[in-house]
């Protein structure tokens, strides 16, 4: 079985000093009182791949402000053929790359909230070990940094295992799929729901961790150290762990989708 790791910020002083201020062009409306669950929303995926230009209506994409479930709904199909199949198209989700300003000395690695930068030699490095997944996209800086950065596109993709759950955890909204809840301390993947085509990636049920392969791993550690930090992340539930009851209040952090 292959070993997973989590990728997460590392130290906090940092050994890099790179900065970026910056936006995509398009994205889908935040939901407004949804006919469901009656939540004012909007979540935090992007596919900076995805090039909305050619589409008709790819200006009513700019507003930027939350609508009705009705004229999201009506947005989200007419993006829909443009984005990989099967992908997550929730609430707020943008499309395209990064546009705007950035300064600073760039790490091999940078993870930004959710966003994923990698420095040009690095990437050519995940190119020459034939890592599988990886999609860079160019931020449109207006004074590139040298070495250029690329992003990462990141598909959900793979679950946490069920019996690591909050068991208080209610279904998802069965209109927009808002899914409001705790990510456990101790947590672990579902082995049957685990991609066997990309070497990085987000999950499905916790879009905001991104998990990477073993290969990915080995690539990292060749590289000089990045403000990045890898957390293994296994298939089982960890030894001593028993199976949750309750979660403790200072237990966890909440993931609002």
């Amino acid at each position: 079985m292959s070993r997973f790791y989590e990728l997460t910020c590392g130290d906090t002083e940092g050994r890099w000093r790179a900065t970026y201020r910056a936006r995509r062009r398009w994205s889908l409306p935040g939901l407004e009182n949804c006919p469901g669950c009656r939540a004012t929303w909007s979540g935090g995926l992007a596919y900076p791949a995805v090039d909305l230009s050619e589409l008709k209506e790819a200006r009513e994409l700019e507003k930027h402000r939350p609508e009705p479930f009705e004229e999201f709904s009506r947005l989200r199909e007419l993006v829909r053929p443009y984005c990989p199949t099967g992908v997550l198209l929730e609430p707020g989700t943008a499309f395209g790359p990064l546009e705007g300003s950035a300064r600073g000395k760039w790490g091999p690695f940078t993870l930004d909230m959710e966003t994923l930068l990698v420095r040009e030699d690095a990437l050519q490095v995940l190119s020459e070990l034939e890592l599988r997944g990886i999609v860079p996209v160019w931020p449109h800086f207006r004074r590139p940094p040298s070495p250029r950065v690329a992003e990462l596109q990141l598909l959900p993709r793979g679950r946490l295992h069920p019996d690591c759950l909050p068991p208080e955890r209610s279904d998802p909204c069965a209109v927009c799929g808002r899914d409001d809840w705790h990510l456990p301390t101790h947590r672990w993947l579902d082995p049957a729901s685990l991609p066997d085509d990309l070497d990085v990636f987000r999950l499905e049920d916790a879009p905001t961790l991104i998990v990477v392969s073993e290969r990915f791993a080995d690539a990292l550690n060749r590289l000089e150290p990045s403000d990045v930090a890898l957390a293994p992340l296994g298939t089982s539930r960890p030894p001593g762990v028993q199976p949750l009851e309750r979660l403790p209040g200072n237990a966890a952090i909440i993931i609002r989708r």
